[in-house]
Parts: structure tokens; C-alpha cells; sequence
């Protein structure tokens, strides 16, 4: 009677001890699911931020197109004014579709340590009914518990021999892996959210630079009524004016570096050390610091969508008011013209291989017609904005023109020797 008591009992308790181990295992099956996790406030953010980016893109796409269109028309006062509206309103957009990012990768951040913080707190609990289980298999073991098992009519359906412990505790660590391996995942997006945001340190300068264009844009509608008077008449003078400076000194550089070329060859000094005698032996190099790029749609090299009226022969990069201008390879500078005022500034160098390259409406000029300079000497300063010294008649707001032209005064390609980026508007 003692010996089946006993027996009872420790059947009793082997049931107790597979029920406790069968729970931990049935609760892990609910507790670790390791399927997407649910949407929450955070990322229905994302997803509205995302949202919004592509409409802010759309409308940047419909109106540069529109700009590009409109600056193919037949230049006058109307069109201008148009113009610099359009300018003014894409600026705004891509100042918007900055900050959309910006705020975008934050939340993506946030969600991503949100989750990295799930699994953790996931594999602890995971790790925990692990131990339990072992333990609760070592508990069994020494009183007869297989023996238990086998024997029970009660746990006969659910238990098929020894093998079902150990298929319990494989399916828990198999879970515990796929934990681990979802977390080694969110950590590594994590990474790349974080790597992105300091991108995004860029994209806020580049928002700085956008805010100052605007500003740029806002000032130039301003002069622009200030010089016409509101008058198309006086407009197409201003332009006319305009197409005529930029001509005279295309024919003035290019009458000074014949006049140099004959007077070389006619004293028969080639290769005789002097300085007009440096000759440059490789390609270009950038001439502002840091990245360079275009400013502005319209502002690139043979761009049909300048708005002038007259080919653009160079690239306008993009550059604050007081940039430092920087030779863009060793030779003489042939002429250092400063207006004085409001009138065109601008400083050109022969390179003495057949190019000579061109710096238009800067503000200051560091260096004198006959010069030598290195490449990367800063020359001066670069200007463009409307009214200001050196700017000329019009300009679209502060940036540097840079061309490089051949002997014969013919315009080359400034993206055949430099990497220039894409204007941001």
C-alpha cells in the first residue's frame, strides 16, 4: 500500500513536473513570436514622413520642369520675374523635402533601438524558460521519470517516448538563435540608420545653403524691378547691356592671349624661364573648396534652359558671397579686371598648354595681370550677389562663373576635366 502511495506520488509529481515543462514550452510559442512586429505610432510617423517626401518630390519634379520650360522661352521682364518666383518656391521645397529627411531617419532611429530593446528583453525571457526546462529534465531523471511517462495512459498522446523533451528543448534554442539573429540584424540597421544620419549632417549645410539662395532669389526679384523700373523696355536694354559685357571680355581675354602668343613666338622664347612662360602639366583641380556644384538650374555649361538669352559658356558653381576662389592649375594671369563697383569683376590665367580658364563676379581679386600662380592659390574672392561689388549688370545670386576656354576664344566643357554635381534646385 506504501510502495503504490509512493508510486502515486511520484507519478503525481512526474505529471506536475511535464505539465510545468509543457507550459514553459506551449507560453514560449506565444511569447516569442518571431514574426514582423505590429504597426505603432512610430512607424505609422515613418510612413507618413515617407508619404509626404515623395509628394514634396513630385512637386520638385513638376516644377523644375516647368522652370526648365519656361526658360526656353523668349527672355523678358515677365518671364524673369516668373522665374525667380518659380526659383524661390523650389528652393522651399527642397528645403522642406531636407528637413522630411532628416526627421524621417530620426524616427527610423528610435524605432530601430525600440526594437533592438523587444528582442533583448525577448531572449532573456527565452534564455529563462530554457534553464527551466533543463531543470526541470535533470529534476526527473532521477526519479524514474521516462519510466513515469512511458507508463501514463494521461500523457501517452502527448509524450512519445524520450525523444519529446529533447525536441522541446531543440525547438527553444532554435528560437533563442533566430532572437539572437533578428537582433545582430536590427543592430546592423541600426548602424547604417546612424551612418545615414551623419550624411544628414551634409544635407543640413546644404539646407544653410539652400535658406542663403533664397534669400539670394527674394533680393535679386527686387533689383531686378529696381533696374527696369518695371519697364520690358528697359529690361531688354539691361539684358542687351549684359550680353554685350560678358561678350567684350571673352574678346578682350582671348585678343590678350593671342597678342602673348605672337609676341613668344616673334622674341623666340620658348622654354625661357619667366613668368609668363609656366606651362601646366596635368588636369584641373576644383576651384573652391569642398564640394563643387552647380547653383542653380540653368547655371551649367551650354544649359538650354539659361534664361539670358545668350549661351552660357561656363558652369556656375555654387558658392556663398566671400568664397575664396582658387586657380584651378599653375600659369599667368593674363588680366585681373576689377569694375570698381556694380560692373563685371573677374580674373583670367593661361595655363600655357593651349587653355585658359576664367573666374567671373568676384568681390575681391588678390593677384595682378602677369602673375604666376600655382594651382590652388587663392586669387580672390568670389561674389554674384545682386548689387554687390563686381557682380555685373544681372546675376541670379551669389555663385562663382568658372570657364575654361581654348587659344581662339571657343568654350570648352568644364565636366570633360572636373566632376561637377547636379544643382540641389
Amino acid at each position: 500500500m506504501k510502495k503504490t502511495l509512493n508510486q502515486n506520488s511520484r507519478g503525481l509529481f512526474a505529471k506536475a513536473g511535464i505539465k510545468v515543462i509543457l507550459v514553459a514550452f506551449l507560453a514560449s510559442m506565444v511569447l516569442f513570436n518571431i514574426g514582423p512586429v505590429a504597426a505603432d505610432e512610430l512607424s505609422d510617423s515613418i510612413d507618413a514622413k515617407k508619404q509626404e517626401m515623395n509628394d514634396v518630390s513630385q512637386k520638385i519634379n513638376d516644377l523644375k520642369n516647368a522652370l526648365a520650360a519656361k526658360q526656353k522661352e523668349i527672355s523678358s521682364l515677365k518671364n524673369e520675374l516668373g522665374m525667380i518666383d518659380s526659383r524661390v518656391e523650389l528652393i522651399q521645397l527642397q528645403i522642406r523635402s531636407t528637413q522630411l529627411e532628416i526627421e524621417k531617419n530620426g524616427a527610423e532611429i528610435e524605432q530601430s533601438e525600440k526594437d533592438i530593446k523587444e528582442k533583448e528583453d525577448e531572449i532573456a525571457k527565452q534564455k529563462t524558460v530554457i534553464a527551466t526546462v533543463i531543470k526541470k529534465i535533470y529534476q526527473e531523471k532521477d526519479n524514474n521519470f521516462l519510466t513515469v511517462i512511458i507508463g501514463s495512459n494521461n500523457f501517452s498522446q502527448l509524450v512519445e517516448g524520450t525523444e519529446y523533451l529533447s525536441k522541446i528543448n531543440t525547438k527553444l534554442k532554435a528560437d533563442l538563435d533566430k532572437l539572437n539573429i533578428l537582433k545582430t540584424e536590427l543592430e546592423q540597421r541600426k548602424q547604417d540608420l546612424e551612418k545615414k544620419r551623419d550624411e544628414l549632417g551634409q544635407l543640413k549645410k546644404d539646407k544653410e545653403s539652400e535658406d542663403a539662395a533664397l534669400e539670394d532669389q527674394k533680393y535679386s526679384k527686387i533689383k531686378v524691378m529696381e533696374m527696369t523700373k518695371g519697364q520690358e523696355s528697359e529690361y531688354q536694354s539691361k539684358l542687351a547691356q549684359a550680353n554685350a559685357e560678358e561678350q567684350s571680355v571673352a574678346a578682350e581675354i582671348t585678343k590678350l592671349v593671342q597678342e602673348q602668343a605672337r609676341r613668344k613666338r616673334s622674341e623666340g622664347v620658348t622654354g625661357r624661364d619667366g613668368r609668363d612662360q609656366v606651362v601646366m602639366k596635368g588636369g584641373f583641380t576644383y576651384p573652391l573648396a569642398g564640394l563643387n556644384r552647380v547653383s542653380i538650374t540653368g547655371g551649367d555649361f551650354m544649359d538650354p534652359s539659361y534664361g539670358m538669352g545668350f549661351p552660357h559658356t561656363g558652369v556656375d558653381l555654387a558658392a556663398a558671397q566671400g568664397t575664396p576662389v582658387m586657380a584651378a592649375g599653375p600659369g599667368t594671369v593674363v588680366i585681373a579686371h576689377d569694375s570698381g563697383g556694380g560692373g563685371l569683376s573677374y580674373i583670367a590665367i593661361d595655363h600655357g598648354n593651349g587653355l585658359v580658364t576664367k573666374y567671373l563676379h568676384v568681390s575681391a581679386i588678390y593677384v595682378s595681370t602677369g602673375d604666376v600662380v600655382n594651382a590652388g592659390d587663392v586669387i580672390g574672392l568670389s561674389g554674384g550677389s545682386p548689387g554687390s561689388h563686381g557682380a555685373g549688370i544681372f546675376t541670379t545670386g551669389a555663385h562663382l562663373h568658372f570657364e575654361i576656354d581654348d587659344y581662339n576664344g571657343n568654350a570648352v566643357n568644364p565636366h570633360s576635366y572636373l566632376n561637377i554635381a547636379p544643382p540641389l534646385f
